[in-house]
């Protein structure tokens, strides 16, 4: 493969090792990784190449081909039946991926939107806002007297987190975004000024996070990555955890997601640990981590000053019900300055029912209650667990309101195991899908389609994937036009910069430099996802291949535009 545009964007003089060199040490070791958990030959384990959009298998042979390597994916598919009773949209939708865990189901949508067809969209969520200007302020916020409604809600989602209630606040915010911003504004970094991130990404809201340190006078530092792997330089992110202790320095927050949002590396929860036996604050980001996987962490032994999650994306779509949680530990919350701060990026926000979801829910007789609560149950394989819960609504006359978060319930029913087995199928299956793709060719001068970076069949890996896609004469496509590109067949790539990785010198080994790369990436979503979903994917990067589709697609937009302007 020529790489040499490539090469240009990493370093211009040379001297550093490509990027493109052949299969590591680290590389084989997840090749022989991957052939343990596949069985039976598919184009998985065997040398099967792809050299046009039109020699790909058909869905359904391509289908065989995952459950050939993956039997154990017919296992989840409580979750397909879930997705066709519950989540309508995502099949009668062209829209792939983008969605995360949701709190509600979209049926529940459909439900109010019948009922009030002048609402559009339809809430289930009605909120309000105050400005808050210390710490104390946020946290008097989140605690003075909850409705039964909040009481459920913070219960709900703190159980479901994996914290223990009785040891975090819990404040709902406007996003994800406004999590971390609420947080660095009200942050005592005066008495503890140091900022430790570890994200081998640019992450908007972590680079929001730097900025507002930095005119508080701190220097923040960053975790470095290795090439082309991602994972964590463990031995300079050790040094600088321990550093501050040694010299008798004050502490500081140390921000740590457990797996990437773009590369889908998996980093280890003990560095919390080696975090909080330093003397840090510890920020757990879990943006990037799936439905139940919060089970996998050991919270009770690593827990968190801080944790931040969202539920701002319903199944593609701007959700007008989400929001961003950050929990805040309260042995933790001294952390959080007292001294007056500019409220104007602190938004606090408070739930409450939408005056729809009260209506429809406190006009169903008992007896209708009731039925529609034996349904739900029956629809579960839980093993017992109810779906719904019943409470009496503290505003309405002898009735019951239903309260319901039905997205986080259908995670419940399905489980860890089952959950983690179908996300593994299909990361795994679609990242050897796309290194099957390749530029047609002789087989001495093989011109792969794709290439990837982060870690490859590793099982521990995220369901997060980046990669780069190269014509035919080995130029890089700017990832912008592919997701561009892709928006317009509704598939939710998107392009991201990945940053802080190392590059040895090949000529002199004690030397490196830093890479800022462009890439494209597709993290495989929720438990919904579906094995049509990731084969629309590979179908559509498998268009690439055609030399002209690029040029083709861009003369193909100017005559739409033209016609929409005449």
């Amino acid at each position: 493969m020529k790489t040499s545009h490539f090469i240009q964007e990493a370093c211009f003089n040379g001297c550093c090792s490509s990027p493109f060199s052949s299969h590591s040490v680290s590389e084989k070791q997840e090749e022989l990784e991957f052939s343990v958990i596949t069985t039976g030959a598919s184009l998985l384990t065997r040398d099967a190449k792809f050299t046009s959009q039109e020699s790909l298998p058909r869905l359904r042979t391509s289908f065989y081909d995952l459950i050939t390597a993956f039997p154990d994916y017919l296992q989840t598919n409580q979750a397909d039946h879930l997705r066709s009773t519950d989540y309508q949209n995502l099949s009668s939708s062209p829209h792939v991926f983008g969605q995360q865990q949701p709190l509600f189901s979209y049926s529940q949508f459909r439900r109010i939107s019948e009922s009030e067809p002048d609402l559009n969209p339809p809430s289930l969520l009605t909120f309000s806002c105050k400005q808050v200007s210390s710490g104390k302020e946020l946290i008097s916020f989140a605690s003075e007297e909850e409705s039964q409604f909040q009481s459920r809600m913070r219960r709900r989602l703190t159980g479901f987190m994996n914290l223990e209630e009785s040891e975090y606040h819990m404040i709902l915010t406007q996003d994800r975004s406004s999590a971390f911003k609420i947080l660095a504004e009200l942050y005592s970094f005066k008495t503890n000024p140091n900022l430790l991130t570890v994200y081998n990404y640019e992450d908007e809201a972590v680079e929001e996070m730097i900025r507002i340190s930095e005119k508080k006078g701190v220097k923040p530092e960053s975790a470095e990555f290795s090439w082309p792997s991602t994972d964590i330089n463990s031995e300079k992110l050790k040094r600088r955890i321990t550093r501050g202790k040694r010299r008798g320095g004050k502490r500081g927050l140390f921000v740590f997601p457990l797996q990437s949002l773009v590369t889908g590396a998996s980093y280890s929860y003990s560095w919390m640990s080696l975090a909080h036996g330093n003397e840090w604050h510890v920020l757990l980001d879990t943006s990037a981590l799936g439905s139940k996987d919060m089970e996998t962490l050991g919270l009770s032994l690593f827990q968190p000053d801080f944790l931040i999650c969202s539920f701002t994306e319903f199944l593609g779509q701007d959700d007008p019900s989400g929001f961003g949680c950050l929990f805040v530990k309260k042995s933790s919350s001294p952390a959080l300055s007292e001294e007056p701060t500019n409220p104007a990026n602190l938004t606090a926000v408070k739930a409450e029912p939408a005056r729809e979801w009260k209506t429809e829910y406190s006009e169903q007789n008992d007896e209708t209650t009731r039925v529609d609560h034996e349904d739900h149950k029956a629809a579960s394989t839980s093993g017992g667990n109810e779906i719904i819960e019943i409470e009496s609504s503290s505003n309405e006359q002898d009735n019951k309101a239903m309260i319901e978060f039905r997205g986080l319930d259908h995670a419940d029913s399905l489980g860890l195991i089952l959950i983690s087995r179908r996300s593994k199928s299909l990361t795994l299956w679609l990242i050897r899908a796309l290194m099957t793709l390749q530029h047609p060719g002789s087989h001495q001068n093989e011109m792969p389609l794709v290439k990837l970076y982060g870690p490859k069949t590793k099982l521990s890996r995220g369901s997060s994937i980046s990669f780069n896609i190269f014509d035919w004469q080995g130029e890089k496509v700017d990832p912008s036009v592919v997701e561009s590109l892709a928006e317009r067949e509704k598939i939710g790539l998107r392009c991201a910069y990945l940053h802080k990785i190392r590059i040895r010198n090949k000529r002199r080994s004690d030397e490196a430099m830093s890479l800022r790369l462009s890439v494209v990436s597709v993290r495989l979503g929720g438990f919904m996802t579906n094995f049509e979903d990731v084969f629309k994917v590979w179908e559509f990067v498998s268009r690439f291949l055609d030399a002209d589709f690029v040029e083709k697609e861009k003369w193909r937009k100017k005559a739409l535009e033209k016609k929409t302007n005449d």
